[in-house]
């Protein structure tokens, strides 16, 4: 046997403990390359300029709600992130964004990050957190036709309602909050 295997095993089982220390997490996002964009928008129109700004506005609400997807405590985690201003604090929050969340995508999607799951939620937060495979594949074998395509669909996310049965909410339900905020429809 590779007497590599039982270290290179200590190492990783180590590293899923302990968040990484600002040079490791330097090295991490190191391994992604900054692009800058540049685009000359003077020969566009004002309305379509406007309409550009509009679009960016846009895209930024789906972020927030694409955090909110990803996991529960992902918006709240990342309010925390940005009042950390010291170096370690800065560079979690830099991977944060650039993972969209605290589990690194290149590291399969292991957490970087102290006091969060240790590893991304199979469901993300498009179900509840407690809910598993087989008590959702029973709950959806229950639905009509219709209802278990939006189960299972895009555009809809499963809830728990005050009793706690399972319900469908469609993303302009769930949403709502978001997709309503005037600074970005104005």
């Amino acid at each position: 046997m590779n007497k590599s295997i039982p270290v290179f095993l200590a190492m990783l089982a180590l590293s899923a403990q302990t968040p990484p220390d600002l040079a490791r997490l330097k090295q991490m996002t190191a391994r992604f390359a900054p692009t800058r964009l540049r685009v000359d928008t003077s020969a566009l129109s004002s309305g379509d300029q406007q309409a550009l700004a509009k679009l960016i506005q846009a895209a930024r609400l789906i972020d927030d709600i694409f955090l909110t997807q990803l996991w529960s405590g992902s918006q709240a985690l990342h309010e925390k992130l940005k009042r950390d201003t010291t170096p370690l604090g800065r560079a979690r929050l830099h991977y944060f964004w650039i993972n969209k969340g605290p589990w690194s995508d290149l590291d399969g999607h292991t957490a970087f990050l102290p006091d969060v799951p240790p590893r991304k939620p199979l469901g993300a937060n498009f179900y509840p957190d407690d809910l598993t495979r087989e008590q959702f594949e029973k709950w959806a074998a229950s639905l009509s036709p219709a209802q278990r395509t939006e189960a299972q669909g895009f555009f809809t996310v499963v809830r728990r309602d005050a009793a706690g049965h399972l319900m469908l909410a469609p993303y302009s339900q769930e949403y709502r909050d978001a997709l309503s905020r005037r600074d970005w429809r104005n």
